[in-house]
């Protein structure tokens, strides 16, 4: 009796689909269902699993599954390059003497900063403990479901390690990235530093320092390096996926403004 032989791309499909949907209930397990991009491997491994329920087995493919293939190709390849940047740059570190750090917030808690916050504040620390003449400017306004603004929860943390407090220059009225690079960048001219001359170093999670470097040229800035810090590993690829996304709707919107 002839068997038939098992078709690979359905297996793929099948084990990838459970593989992203087991990824993506995770996730939500760890950060909530507070944002809709929570729900991004979940929606896609059950997608797969839906594909690979449907695939048909045989040579000759049918049309939808040749339209699928080649979709997943150039998706692949695009999203591989923007993610080698991302990955490239969140490697990089900056050099001692910059003349201002600028932290990007994130969530501060009633009992202090995320997880993700704490990470970046560290980075902060590190940097500022190695070059005692940088100045801090500290950006994220307040949240509804925090106790005080991301920048003041930063002051509250770095000043009780150890970091004078006359180093440290308060942005509060942000709510994204964008406005974080914009109003840091509008609060140094406005004491006085000439963008083009001054150098600066971004402090934030290490998957978001390319964006964050683009945003801060786009603003103005000439002179920018990047440090990065590290979150809960198992997030990481939900983060980083994410940040694709954010990416080339940043970049978009920047060409639209032109």
């Amino acid at each position: 009796m002839k068997r038939n032989k098992p078709d690979i791309l359905k297996t793929i499909l099948i084990i990838a689909g459970a593989a992203a949907s087991l990824y993506g209930l995770t996730v939500i397990s760890i950060i909530g269902t507070g944002a809709i991009f929570n729900f991004f491997y979940l929606g896609i491994g059950l997608f797969l699993l839906a594909v690979g329920s449907l695939w048909k087995r045989g040579r000759q493919k049918k049309l939808w599954q040749k339209v699928f293939l080649i979709a997943v190709c150039l998706c692949g390849v695009i999203f591989l390059s923007v993610e080698t940047a991302i990955i490239t740059c969140s490697m990089q570190q900056p050099a001692p003497g910059a003349d201002y750090a600028v932290l990007l917030g994130t969530q501060y808690r009633d009992d202090g900063p995320s997880v993700d916050y704490r990470a970046r504040l560290m980075a902060a620390y590190e940097y500022l403990t190695g070059d005692p003449e940088c100045i801090l400017v500290a950006t994220g306004g307040k949240g509804s479901n925090e106790p005080c603004s991301e920048a003041e929860g930063a002051r509250r943390f770095l000043t009780a390690i150890g970091i004078r407090e006359d180093r440290i220059l308060i942005e509060d009225r942000s709510r994204n990235t964008v406005q974080n690079i914009q109003n840091a960048y509008e609060l140094l001219t406005g004491n006085g530093a000439e963008p083009e001359k001054v150098r600066i170093v971004i402090v934030s999670a290490s998957y978001h320092l390319l964006r964050a470097r683009f945003l801060a040229k786009q603003a103005g800035f000439v002179n920018v390096e990047v440090k990065g810090s590290t979150g809960l590993p198992v997030l990481m690829p939900h983060f980083y996926t994410r940040e694709f996304f954010a990416l080339i709707k940043d970049f978009a919107m920047t060409m639209f403004d032109r």
